[in-house]
């Protein structure tokens, strides 16, 4: 069952150590759970059914957002091969992944240009 809901990036002006747990700790603090995370080059994405919170607080504590992304979240088993077929059945769709990582729960988060066609691919 693949299910759609909101990726939050933000970044400093430098890529420092520590830009990861401030952004995380920054979230945490302010008791706003957290339900995926990844670092790509300096670049935060959270993932919290508390949008508007995290926004807030990343804000406060002087990130800037630099994109809100719908992205689909799907459950797999955890076993060798879940996560491809998975990717296989949205390449079969022809739909291009933006990015992926692994969130709470063993659930993939997907980001593409078409959100929608990435549930209808995995319905």
């Amino acid at each position: 069952m693949a299910q759609l809901e909101y990726d939050l990036a933000v970044t400093r002006a430098e890529d420092r150590p520590g830009l990861l747990a401030r952004a995380i700790g920054a979230v945490s603090g302010a008791g706003i759970n957290i339900d995926g995370y990844t670092e790509m080059n300096g670049v935060v994405h959270v993932l919290t059914t508390n949008l508007p919170g995290a926004r807030r607080v990343l804000g406060d504590a002087g990130f800037q957002i630099v994109q809100e992304q719908e992205v689909v979240l799907v459950s797999v088993e955890d076993e060798p091969g879940a996560a491809a077929k998975v990717f296989q059945r949205i390449a079969d769709a022809h739909v291009n992944v933006r990015y992926s990582y692994l969130a709470t729960r063993n659930r993939l988060v997907i980001s593409s240009d078409n959100p929608q066609a990435l549930v209808t691919a995995l319905s």
